[in-house]
């Protein structure tokens, strides 16, 4: 695949599909190969159905996007890939998707159904629906906890699942907030919604999106487990959402959220610390 090919399937968003793996992490199965193949399986067919999604949606925003200050080098928009070859690379990640779901479970498939429905509705009418958008963002980031936990048929606490949602939509807010800052007068041209969306009303969702972030959070580690040790990673967790939050705060050069949280050494560093703590509670549960 060139290189226009592939930056039309914005490569840099493949880290959200991360979320797959969380099923099969807390699980505590990713010591059982079958399960890490049908994990990564899954994994795989959510990057390719979400690049179809992100495919479709420059073909939808094209014109919009030649308007936009960054996305007019785009791809689509730039010229360098035609609506056609746009079309069959769209159908054949759809494609090889779905049949590499089939091949892993039914259920898989569900969800990658739904979660095709739901971002096709997206992009034709809900983006255009304030608070609505953001929160369609976030229930596609559910979606993918669910897509790993069907993938290795485990049970995925409740607890996990509003965490997802709610550190999802503290991410679309914050992505709506530097969307304002890099476009500024010209945002409502691009984004009907950010006319409504106002810095002071982002900020405030942001800052109780972290909130329900950390309760959802503390109560899964203290819930779900018969040790105290799990809470350790909560100063983590605290750690890096309050970083996030300055940095989205403080941004004033319209960053999208992967490129704060990717760019930041302390947001990166509280993240390996989460990471490291959780292997050695698993060895020692």
């Amino acid at each position: 695949m060139n290189g226009k090919l592939l930056r039309l399937l914005r490569p840099k968003q493949w880290v959200k599909n991360i979320f797959v793996l969380v099923p099969l992490i807390f699980s505590r199965t990713f010591t059982e190969p079958g399960r890490v193949l049908r994990a990564l399986g899954a994994f795989l067919c959510f990057t390719a159905v979400s690049s179809a999604i992100y495919v479709l949606n420059d073909i939808i925003d094209i014109e919009k996007d030649r308007l936009h200050e960054t996305k007019r080098f785009r791809p689509l928009a730039s010229g360098e890939v035609t609506k056609g070859q746009a079309f069959i690379l769209m159908a054949l990640l759809l494609v090889l998707g779905l049949a590499v779901a089939f091949a892993i479970s039914t259920n898989v498939v569900l969800c990658l159904t739904t979660y095709i429905v739901l971002n096709i509705l997206y992009s034709l009418f809900f983006k255009k629906i304030v608070i609505l958008d953001i929160t369609v963002i976030a229930i596609g980031f559910v979606l993918r906890v669910i897509t790993g936990a069907a993938a290795i048929n485990v049970y995925i606490s409740s607890w996990v699942l509003l965490c997802s949602f709610f550190i999802a939509l503290c991410l679309a807010a914050g992505k709506r907030k530097t969307e304002k800052a890099s476009l500024q007068e010209s945002s409502t041209e691009h984004r009907k919604v950010l006319a409504v969306y106002t810095d002071e009303f982002l900020k405030g969702l942001i800052q109780i999106s972290i909130t329900c972030t950390t309760i959802t959070y503390s109560l899964y580690t203290i819930l779900e487990y018969n040790v105290q040790s799990p809470m350790i990673t909560i100063l983590f967790v605290v750690f890096g959402l309050f970083r996030y939050m300055q940095l989205v705060f403080e941004d004033d050069e319209g960053r999208l959220p992967e490129e704060l949280i990717l760019s930041d050494r302390p947001l990166l560093l509280s993240i390996f610390l989460f990471g490291v703590s959780w292997i050695i509670i698993f060895l020692m549960l």
